[in-house]
């Protein structure tokens, strides 16, 4: 789940995003990507959360903040079996090319990030080092035998990963849950940010590499209560119940 503090309202409203919803919007920038892409590439793009469906459904709760926990909160050892659910759903439901692009970003998750050791204790961060590298051992080899299948060599795999990490990133910062870099690696050319003068949640790239001048981009989100949290896990299960639904808004432009 992501949090996104509309920090222009009044009075002012966090929107709690799902890590789905999330993907979608990853899935709308490489769609208006300005170089055509292959059309599972772009439901990789859209499905590359899977994993956490169940866990969106029935979140845990952070007694940290009151609120269900942020998806970076949460350790490899909690969600290694997500992924591996997720990519089973990837690949029943969408295919193997779809399945190869999820397990991929899997990897990037537990290559790339430290998200994967959150427990607080030796013992705990042990065991989420434990599950991240159990995924990789798993995960590589089946891999490697869809991406021969479908006749991609390791260039075009890393390509398509890059593209959908790049849109994962980027869509992170439009929902709000992560600090605007000032670029971009996207498979190796630059792509700086800038933040767009007062309009919230509204950016440029540059060079710009979508085929269209502006995307906007409104999702439903669920608005949390005037004091932002909760009491207890009991609360916060009454809120799911019946939340209150917003729209998250953000856009991305050519600059000027």
């Amino acid at each position: 789940m992501l949090f996104n503090d509309q920090g222009s309202t009044r009075p002012s409203v966090t929107l709690a995003i799902s890590q789905p919803t999330h993907a979608v919007i990853s899935g709308r920038i490489l769609r208006a990507w300005a170089k055509p892409l292959h059309e599972e590439t772009l439901l990789a793009a859209e499905q590359h959360d899977i994993a956490w469906l169940d866990w969106e459904v029935s979140p845990s709760f952070d007694p940290m903040t009151g609120r269900p926990h942020f998806f970076r909160a949460i350790g490899a050892a909690q969600h290694v079996p997500m992924w591996e659910r997720g990519v089973d759903r990837a690949y029943a439901a969408y295919g193997r090319r779809v399945a190869l692009l999820v397990s991929r970003h899997a990897n990037t998750i537990y290559e790339r990030f430290s998200d994967r050791h959150r427990s607080a204790d030796a013992v705990g961060k042990l065991a989420d080092e434990q599950a991240a590298e159990d995924f990789l051992r798993r995960h590589r080899p089946q891999q490697e035998q869809w991406a021969r299948a479908l006749g991609l060599d390791a260039d075009a795999v890393t390509r398509e990963s890059g593209l959908i990490a790049f849109a994962d990133n980027l869509s992170l910062v439009l929902c709000g849950a992560i600090p605007a870099p000032p670029q971009f690696d996207v498979t190796g050319a630059p792509i700086r940010l800038t933040r767009v003068p007062d309009i919230e949640n509204a950016y440029t790239l540059d060079p710009w590499p979508l085929s269209v001048d502006e995307i906007i981009f409104e999702t439903e989100a669920r608005a949390l209560p005037p004091f932002g949290g909760f009491e207890d896990e009991v609360g916060m299960r009454v809120w799911l119940a019946h939340p209150a639904r917003a729209l998250a808004r953000s856009t991305l432009r050519r600059g000027r």
